[in-house]
């Protein structure tokens, strides 16, 4: 399966980038390269959108702890949206969720960047 990126403006300056497919070795520089150019733009608050994500290697992992790292550093977040059950067990068991913050939807994601909303998990 391949992989499909696109990301998109939301409200409150939000960027949300949805993946649909395989994030592997071979292709994780795909979503590095979307995440490094919306941040070389200044668009540091990203909503990741994986409902459509069906597999993800730990390079995948890797890209997004990066841009995680990456946006704090200028001020701004990544978050997560829709994690599968599958997903969320990798999470735990790993403690990403203690880094990431982890949403049920996009509305919730959003709306967390007006506040100090605590994640959802």
């Amino acid at each position: 399966m391949s992989l499909n990126i696109k990301s998109h403006q939301h409200e409150n300056d939000v960027t949300v980038i949805d993946i649909q497919g395989e994030i592997t070795f071979e292709n994780s520089d795909e979503l590095r390269d979307v995440i490094d150019q919306l941040i070389e733009n200044n668009q540091i608050r990203i909503v990741v959108d994986l409902a459509q994500l069906k597999y993800m290697s730990s390079a995948g992992m890797g890209v997004l702890v990066h841009g995680l790292k990456s946006s704090r550093s200028k001020g701004g977040d990544l978050r997560l949206i829709n994690l599968g059950a599958k997903m969320r067990r990798v999470f735990l068991i790993t403690q990403f969720t203690h880094q990431f913050m982890v949403y049920n939807d996009l509305t919730e994601a959003v709306n967390s960047f007006k506040t100090d909303a605590k994640q959802v998990i």
